[in-house]
């Protein structure tokens, strides 16, 4: 077994080395010497943020327990970039005309500037990506605890998500609220979240080609497994495919960290076309071997082992523990840049929409940035990002930590997807209201608190047993539809 003692001394060095990174880049930026950064290959390689801990370690346990629905999940955002390229490409425009920052101002530029759309699009979201951070403090812990089985430590769950917490709040500060940007792009970050997207696809396809090439007998081997398999036998539900799928498309444009990498942080509108093949293709090579990990897992290892850390405990039972040291490291990628990112985006949408106006409204001040009004935004940035990711620790505490990643995920996914009507509304239909906008976000935030959010809480809750999970789906994804397009007036 691989020392726990090494584990942490060795994700030390690479956090370390993730700052000499973001601290490099910035440095290049400021002097001018950072147009290579600018390029098609760093912007595709930071939409990898979409591949976060679900990605790496869920969508295994989500093919172990639903069969090939895990491919869901990657058509999502294949769609959106193939076949929704056109209003990528506004969205990129409206963007740059109208200097936009987040997903909260864009909303609220498009229904006249109202304040009150821009602050509750940004609880919105703060809420939606609360079990998402969750997520990857669950991640991060459930990986470190099969390290540390059979141990005496001084670590429990609980530390080690409060310090997974708390270094991320520590590296999104520094990199994330150095000083303020017009465009609100942040080259440091962009490109750590660049070096971690190749580190995570490297480990994810060095774990496949072990299980392929040295647990199994070769790819034969694999699609024979594969057949006598009970995942061979899941039965499709067209429903639930086409729901998923439009589930993971409608968080691609709408979560907060994704608006951020593919609009506010795209310095040229030619980075678009680039990606919209490029990207499809990442997510391609990150699901390539999710089926044979799962398969080879469920016949090789212990019955009851969990699905979603198979990347881990194949490699370990087989005692290759340079390969589980680098699937570590691939997961913990995917799980801290959702995070710096998530918290990065969120912060700004506070800072500009919830706390400057009231400051402002206050002070009797106009709108005019002084030196005051900056060291508020700063401030409340970074008093925004330790508060996002305490709340993002609280949650995983009080949900008590469900066993499917994927189910957490499908939480925050259809909690971000109830802004997308408004969006696509504003930029699309010129009829479109303010009033019906906040009809539709208020409720789709009522029908998803309650058919996902709330019954999240306990242990166990977010499995979605039986039939719940697509009434409890179709029910959040339909409610801000009908409320937008009847609003009341």
């Amino acid at each position: 077994m691989l020392s726990l003692d090494l584990l942490i001394f060795v994700s030390l060095i690479y956090v370390a080395f993730l700052f000499g990174v973001a601290f490099w880049a910035e440095r290049a930026s400021d002097a001018g010497r950072g147009g290579w950064m600018r390029t098609p290959l760093i912007y595709t390689l930071s939409l990898s943020i979409y591949c976060t801990a679900w990605t790496f370690y869920g969508a295994v346990g989500f093919a172990a327990r639903s069969g090939l629905e895990f491919l869901t999940i990657y058509l999502g955002p294949t769609v959106v970039l193939i076949g929704w390229w056109l209003i990528l490409r506004r969205l990129v425009r409206i963007a740059r005309a109208e200097r936009i920052t987040s997903i909260a101002d864009l909303v609220s530029s498009r229904f006249g500037k109202s304040a009150l759309l821009g602050g509750f699009v940004t609880v919105m979201a703060v809420v939606g990506t609360t079990p998402y951070i969750a997520l990857q403090l669950q991640s991060v812990t459930l990986s470190i605890s099969v390290f540390a089985k059979g141990t005496q430590n001084i670590l429990s769950s609980t530390n080690i998500a409060l310090w997974t917490a708390a270094g991320l709040a520590v590296f999104t500060i520094v990199f994330g609220t150095r000083n303020l940007d017009v465009n609100e792009r942040h080259s440091g970050v962009v490109m750590a979240i660049a070096v971690e997207a190749i580190v995570k696809l490297l480990a994810l396809l060095a774990v496949g080609v072990f299980v392929v090439w040295g647990l199994a007998g070769g790819a034969g081997d694999v699609l024979a497994r594969i057949d006598a398999s009970p995942i061979s036998q899941w039965e499709v539900s067209t429903g639930r495919w086409i729901g998923v799928t439009f589930l993971s498309a409608a968080a691609f444009l709408c979560l907060p960290r994704m608006f951020q990498v593919m609009v506010v942080e795209n310095s040229e509108e030619s980075h678009l076309a680039t990606a919209s093949w490029a990207f499809p293709l990442y997510l391609l090579l990150m699901s390539l071997f999710v089926i044979p990990i799962a398969v080879v897992g469920l016949d090789i290892l212990p019955a009851g082992s969990n699905p979603d850390l198979f990347v881990l405990t194949l490699p370990l039972s087989a005692e290759q523990n340079g390969l589980a040291m680098l699937a570590f490291l691939g997961g913990f990628s995917s799980a801290t840049s959702m995070v710096i990112v998530a918290a990065i985006a969120l912060s700004t949408m506070i800072s500009n929409h919830i706390v400057t106006p009231i400051w402002l409204r206050a002070r009797g001040q106009g709108a005019t940035i002084s030196g005051d009004v900056r060291s508020v935004v700063l401030t409340s940035r970074r008093i925004s990002i330790i508060g996002i990711l305490t709340l993002g620790y609280l949650y995983y505490r009080i949900s008590g930590g469900g066993a499917a990643l994927a189910s957490i995920g499908l939480i925050s996914f259809a909690g971000v997807a109830q802004i997308l009507p408004v969006m696509l509304g504003g930029i699309f239909w010129q009829g479109a209201t303010k009033i019906g906008a906040l009809a539709g976000l208020i409720c789709g935030l009522v029908v998803w608190s309650y058919t996902m959010f709330l019954p999240s809480f306990g242990p166990g809750s977010v499995d979605f047993p039986g039939d719940n999970r697509p009434r409890a789906l179709g029910a959040a994804m339909a409610a801000p539809y009908r409320a937008i397009w009847h609003p009341r007036s």
